[in-house]
């Protein structure tokens, strides 16, 4: 009977329980899916943001739960997205680890997320998603909550709020021109990836542009997302016989199409500035690798010594030293973890020594909570929908839906409460904010999706500037205007004193610096000025 007894007693020291001092036991791990194209710098960036959260996070005592530690472990899953955009691969990769992991974040190309997120919807795990702008994942929790209501939004935000970023851009690229160059008329070809993510905001910028009287050739061109030099020869040929006098090449990209147009279109067009979306330009090493990178705009996630919050810059800095890099948007990974970890630590509970949650909290308690990370002033968001509101989405002249859920007035005011004292023109008069359900429609403002706005998460525009003996990025939007206030209380003050009259209002609001979403006529420590000179005097 003795040596029995002693053989259990050796068997369970063999088998690593109740050690003391050894590495931490399975069930003091919370760990992580990270997932993403992984021989690719949009997934390679997933995985470093992630790895800096875990470290700073590990580092410092690990996640707390009723005074008990765990350390945060990742798990890498290889979507190969890029190439088998279908998400077939990413179903294998992540079903693989999906029972042995507490949550999920990353993802990039749309097609590809909307297969493998199923794998975690099935296992009611948490998905993050850090890559994928398309408002239609999202919108799968409005209209099939109880299957996807573990789908969250971490970054960029939609297509459809990108454009109106991308918007405000442009139209402060075209004021300075004419302000350089009184004749200066826009000429605009949009160029982009023939992807599900691009649809709505090519197909808004095209209508846009053809109503404010911009010439705009034949409309748009598409590119496959990895198109190589043929084909993006092939089509920059076609925009010059269009139009031999183009002169913006507005661009929608975030495959590695963005770097082989960065090499071809100084040689096909020399006298176009290209402007907008190119993920390729957020990097690093895109001022050296890149032929034609120089004045390049296009929106970005970070740029080098820009505080978007008290701990952006470090971040940016300790990424460079980690990786030789700048992040790419992709890398907001890092925020996702320490929201998780945050919603773990105020859900979570501990039974013995094993930590546990309801799913189901954890969910809630991200549809309400809001942080101050490293990529917006604030973040959060979109609330549920309530079940009854609906309007009519404009998405842009000509088209509309009718009938959308849409926000409260309410969800509205919790999220933007500034517009309970704000005023707005018509370029006759000067009247109250109002609220319209059509104009908080889901689609855009969708539950789950990302809240936007000057308080919230905006983006910056950066561009590729030549100082005489290198190239370097330089945060050029959101900008300060001088002579206007640049903070919301100030400006709400002198809105409400009535010194603004209704066609000075209108006009600002036409040069999107006053709209629903707030007042952008403020900038980041650090930004710089726009350089257009080279560009203009050349036309």
């Amino acid at each position: 009977m003795k040596r029995v007894v002693f053989l259990i007693i050796a068997s369970l020291l063999v088998i690593g329980l109740v050690l003391p001092g050894c590495a931490p036991a399975e069930e003091n791990v919370v760990k992580i899916a990270v997932c993403g194209p992984m021989t690719d710098i949009r997934g390679q960036n997933h995985l470093a943001g992630a790895e800096m959260a875990r470290d700073e996070i590990n580092a410092a005592g690990g996640v707390t739960i009723n005074s008990t530690k765990y350390t945060i472990e990742l798990v890498t899953v290889d979507t190969n997205e890029i190439i088998v955009p279908s998400g077939v691969t990413g179903v294998a990769a992540l079903s693989a680890v999906i029972d042995d992991v507490d949550f999920v974040v990353g993802g990039f190309r749309t097609e590809a997320v909307a297969g493998y997120r199923e794998v975690a919807m099935d296992a009611h795990k948490i998905f993050m998603n850090c890559g994928a702008a398309t408002e239609l994942l999202c919108h799968s929790v409005v209209t099939n909550y109880a299957h996807y209501k573990w789908f969250f939004k971490g970054t960029p935000m939609n297509e459809y709020l990108l454009a109106e970023s991308q918007s405000k851009v442009l139209t402060l690229v075209i004021a300075m021109a004419t302000a350089v160059k009184p004749a200066f008329v826009p000429r605009i070809a949009i160029l982009a990836e023939d992807a599900q993510w691009t649809r709505a905001p090519r197909e808004a910028a095209l209508a846009d542009f053809q109503a404010a009287g911009y010439s705009v050739g034949q409309g748009l061109w598409l590119v496959n997302p990895s198109a190589g030099i043929p084909a993006v020869a092939g089509v920059l040929g076609l925009i010059k016989a269009a139009d031999p006098n183009t002169n913006i090449i507005y661009t929608i990209f975030s495959g590695p199409v963005g770097m082989t147009y960065a090499d071809q279109v100084g040689i096909n067009m020399p006298h176009v500035l290209s402007i907008g979306i190119n993920v390729e330009a957020q990097r690093q090493d895109f001022g050296t690798e890149a032929t034609y990178a120089n004045g390049m705009i296009f929106m970005d996630g970070w740029a080098p010594g820009v505080n978007i919050t008290v701990n952006t810059a470090a971040f940016v800095s300790a990424f460079v030293n980690k990786t030789g890099e700048n992040p790419i948007y992709t890398a907001a990974t890092y925020d996702a973890v320490y929201s998780l970890v945050e919603a773990l630590q105020s859900e979570g509970y501990v039974d013995g020594s094993t930590v546990k949650y309801m799913p189901e909290d954890i969910v809630v308690y991200l549809q309400t909570a809001t942080r101050q990370g490293v990529a917006a002033k604030k973040s959060g968001v979109y609330p549920i929908w309530d079940g009854t509101t609906t309007g009519t989405y404009y998405e842009y002249p000509g088209k509309s839906t009718a009938g959308l859920p849409a926000l409260n007035e309410s969800q509205v005011l919790a999220l933007y409460p500034w517009l309970a004292s704000a005023k707005f023109s018509n370029n006759v008069a000067v009247s109250n904010w109002t609220y319209t359900a059509d104009n908080w429609t889901m689609q855009p403002h969708t539950t789950h999706d990302l809240v936007f706005g000057s308080e919230w998460a905006g983006g910056i525009a950066s561009q590729w500037q030549w100082n005489g003996t290198a190239l370097n990025k330089v945060c050029i939007w959101p900008q300060v205007l001088h002579g206007l206030p640049s903070d919301m209380t100030t400006w709400l003050a002198v809105l409400g004193s009535g010194a603004i009259n209704a066609t000075t209002l209108y006009r600002l609001q036409s040069f999107g610096l006053w709209d629903q979403y707030g007042w952008w006529n403020f900038e980041y420590q650090g930004t710089g000025s726009l350089n257009l000179t080279d560009w203009i005097l050349s036309l």
